[in-house]
């Protein structure tokens, strides 16, 4: 009975009574939160979630292992060493989903800095993104970086949508004990930006239509002390609303899209 009664209110900590969002998704979430008590240790659970439902499902070991399993993996050592030979100064070399192509921030002397310079130097700066196409590393694309100013700093990661038609760029930004990224959706081949908003840790959907992230940390009260609070984030691709899926004083520690049913 008491364990019952645990996770009925873990749920109430976490997902309130706000309504549920009224989106629609192809693959449920995993992610590893911890529900802070006033009294008594707190402790790290593994829950999925499907939105638009707002029941969330303990996992088990096995269950957490099976939904990772579809995760993607990384560009090899090899491959990375002979693209960031072929990009020259380049940062944030980023290959797409299906390894066709990779994306990278470059430097563009005739693009100058702003003025004044917030950086204090000119080798820093990188103004451009450039679409090169994997195999022999020809630039398809050039675009210029979203204008230096309140919602952009400088670049500090990109990631592919699944189906290579869209990029999300985050740029660095929040005080220095709450970072978080303003992110940007890039339409590459039509170069055209639009800013999606604030978090940490972005991962696209499978199907390219959500994202999810963490929002930046909070310092929130517990009684008589303060503790560290991270939500999840989701947000809808083509309109941009964002639905928080957790809620109360919890923390987001590890989250990921699980494989495809």
């Amino acid at each position: 009975m008491a364990h019952h009664f645990s996770f009925a209110l873990f749920l109430a900590l976490l997902f309130g009574q706000s309504a549920p969002p009224q989106v629609e998704l192809k693959s449920p979430i995993a992610f590893a939160i911890r529900v802070y008590q006033r009294t008594g240790p707190s402790h790290v659970d593994w829950m999925g979630i499907t939105p638009p439902a707002r029941e969330a499902v303990k996992l088990t070991d096995v269950e957490r292992m099976d939904c990772a399993a579809g995760r993607r993996g990384t560009i090899s050592p090899g491959a990375r060493a002979r693209f960031e030979s072929a990009i020259g100064a380049g940062k944030l070399l980023t290959p797409s989903v299906d390894g066709v192509m990779f994306a990278y921030v470059d430097r563009d002397p005739s693009v100058p800095p702003p003025v004044p310079n917030p950086w204090g130097c000119t080798d820093c700066f990188y103004p451009v993104l450039k679409i090169a196409r994997a195999p022999d590393a020809t630039v398809l694309s050039t675009i210029r970086l979203p204008e230096f100013g309140d919602r952009w700093n400088y670049a500090t990661s990109i990631a592919w949508s699944p189906d290579g038609k869209t990029l999300l760029v985050g740029g660095e930004a929040g005080p220095s004990d709450s970072k978080f990224e303003d992110y940007w959706l890039l339409d590459w081949m039509n170069k055209k930006w639009r800013y999606a908003g604030g978090g940490n840790t972005a991962k696209w959907s499978p199907d390219s239509t959500q994202i999810l992230w963490t929002a930046a940390r909070t310092l929130e009260p517990l009684g008589k002390i303060h503790v560290w609070v991270v939500h999840q984030v989701l947000v809808d691709v083509q309109t941009l609303k964002q639905t928080a899926l957790t809620t109360g004083t919890s923390f987001i520690s590890e989250f990921f899209w699980c494989r495809p049913k």
